[in-house]
C-alpha cells in the first residue's frame, strides 16, 4: 500500500519543485538521473524472470534555506524498470527540517542515518530499513520518519531519537532478481500488537580522542532485520517475515595509526525469536566485526594508493545472516586522478564450510557532470547447507550504471 502512495508523493513533490525555484522560493535543485543495466549470467530460476533488466532512475535533492539557523532538505528517488514491477517504485529518502545552534540542533522530518566504519558490513547501523530492491550490497536504506536532537558538547556528541512507525523489508515479487527463492507471505507477523507503528527509541554518543573516533549507540523497538519463517500457504511454500522488539547496545570505533585504520563494529542484542506456534521467546546475542586497512600510498612511485582490506565478522544469530564465522579481503585502487577513478575488490569467505561471495566495484567521473559505476557480484563453492547463498547461487551479475549529475 505503501509503495503507490509513495510513487505518487515523489512524482507530485518533483515537478513543483521544480516550477517553485524559479518563481517563488529560489529552491536550490540539485540530483543526478541515470540509466541501469542489470544482467544475469545463468537461467533464472523462475519463469517470470529475466537475464536482462533495464531501467531509468531520477534522484532529485532539494534545499532551501528558511533563515540563517533553519533549513529544509529533500532528497526523492524513483526508479523504472520495462521488465519489473518490483524494481519500478520510488522512495523519500529524505525530506528534513534542520533547526541550528551553537550547541543544539533539531533534526524532524523522513532521513537517514548512518552509524559505522567497517567495510564488510555495517552492523551497528541501525535506524534505517534496508531497500532491498536497490541493495546489493546493503548499502541503501529507506527513509524513516525521525525526531533527532543533537547536543554538542566538550566531552562529546549526543543524539536521541523519536521514531514513529517501522517500514518492512520489501523481497519484492517472483520476477524480482536476485530474490530469497521462495515467495514471501504479504503479512508480515509482529512481536508488538501495534504492528508497524510502534514508536521506537534510540540514543547516540560519538567524540574524537586524538586518533580515536567512538561511538556507544543504544535501540528500543522493532528490529530491522525480519526472521523468516516458513509457512504453508494454500499448500504452497512461503517465508513469513517475522518482525521481533529488540534492545541493542552497539560500539563503533576507528583508529588512524599512520597509514593504518583499524575498525571495530560490537553489539549486543537483547531480542526473540519465534517458534513455529508463534510464541515468542527471549534470545541474546553478541556480534561483531573487527579488522583494518593499510594503504600504501604512491605504490611504484605512481600517484595510485592501494588499500589492503582485512576484516574478521562474527555473529551469534545464525537465522539472520550468513555471516557468523567469515573472513572479508578487500584491494582498493584509488587512481587519484581528475576522474576520481576507484576500484574495490572484495571476498567474503566462510570459515565454517568455504562458501564465497565475490564483489568488484568501479566507478570514474566522465567529464564533468557524468558518472559511470560497474558492480559484479558472484557465489563460488556455495555449501549445500548454507541457505542464505543457496538463494543467490543463480543470480550471478553484473550491473552498469550512468549517471547525470545536475
Amino acid at each position: 500500500m505503501i509503495k503507490p502512495i509513495l510513487n505518487t508523493i515523489i512524482c507530485a513533490s518533483i515537478l513543483p519543485g521544480l516550477v517553485i525555484s524559479n518563481n517563488v522560493f529560489a529552491l536550490e535543485l540539485t540530483g543526478k538521473t541515470g540509466i541501469e543495466a542489470l544482467g544475469f549470467f545463468q537461467d533464472a530460476k523462475f519463469p517470470e524472470q529475466h537475464s536482462f533488466y533495464g531501467s531509468v532512475a531520477i534522484e532529485p535533492e532539494l534545499y532551501q534555506q528558511i533563515d540563517d539557523n533553519s533549513e529544509i532538505r529533500a532528497k526523492l528517488f524513483y526508479r523504472y524498470d520495462a521488465n519489473s514491477t518490483s524494481r519500478t517504485h520510488g522512495d523519500i529518502r529524505e525530506l528534513m527540517y534542520y533547526r541550528y545552534a551553537d550547541d543544539w540542533e533539531i533534526h524532524a522530518g523522513i532521513g537517514k542515518v548512518f552509524w559505522g566504519t567497517t567495510e564488510s558490513r555495517h552492523l551497528v547501523d541501525t535506524i534505517n530499513q534496508i531497500d532491498n530492491i536497490e541493495s546489493l550490497d546493503d548499502e541503501q536504506r529507506l527513509g524513516q520518519a525521525i525526531l533527532q536532537a543533537k547536543f554538542i558538547r566538550d566531552w562529546g556528541t549526543v543524539d536521541l531519537f523519536v521514531l514513529p512507525g517501522f517500514r518492512e523489508v520489501d523481497f519484492g515479487q517472483s520476477e524480482l532478481r536476485p530474490n530469497l527463492g521462495l515467495s514471501t507471505t504479504s503479512d508480515a507477523l509482529y512481536q508488538s500488537s501495534d504492528k508497524d507503528r510502534h514508536i521506537d527509541f534510540a540514543a547516540r554518543w560519538n567524540h574524537t580522542l586524538d586518533d580515536l573516533d567512538l561511538g556507544i549507540s543504544y535501540f528500543n523497538g522493532t528490529q530491522r532485520t525480519p526472521l523468516l519463517n516458513p509457512v504453508l500457504v494454500n499448500g504452497q511454500p512461503k517465508l513469513q517475515a517475522t518482525y521481533v522488539q529488540s534492545q541493542q547496545l552497539g560500539v563503533d570505533a576507528q583508529y588512524i595509526a599512520d597509514d593504518l585504520l583499524v575498525k571495530f563494529e560490537g553489539l549486543h542484542r537483547a531480542s526473540h525469536k519465534v517458534a513455529n506456534t508463534g510464541a515468542f521467546s527471549e534470545y541474546d546475542s553478541n556480534a561483531f566485526v573487527l579488522g583494518g586497512e593499510y594503504t600504501l600510498i604512491g605504490i611504484a612511485e605512481t600517484a595510485y594508493d592501494l588499500g589492503l582490506i582485512g576484516e574478521y565478522l562474527y555473529d551469534e544469530w545464525e537465522e539472520t545472516t550468513p555471516f557468523q564465522k567469515d573472513w572479508f579481503t578487500g584491494l582498493r585502487w584509488v587512481l587519484n586522478d581528475e576522474q576520481s577513478t576507484e576500484v574495490l575488490f572484495g571476498n567474503i569467505y566462510d570459515l565454517d564450510d568455504g562458501s564465497q561471495i565475490w564483489q568488484l566495484e568501479a566507478s570514474r567521473r566522465i567529464a564533468e557532470n557524468w558518472k559511470a559505476e560497474v558492480t559484479g557480484r558472484w557465489v563460488t563453492n556455495v555449501d549445500t547447507n548454507n541457505r542464505f547463498l543457496n538463494a543467490y547461487k543463480q543470480d550471478d551479475l553484473v550491473s552498469i550504471k550512468l549517471d547525470y549529475y545536475f
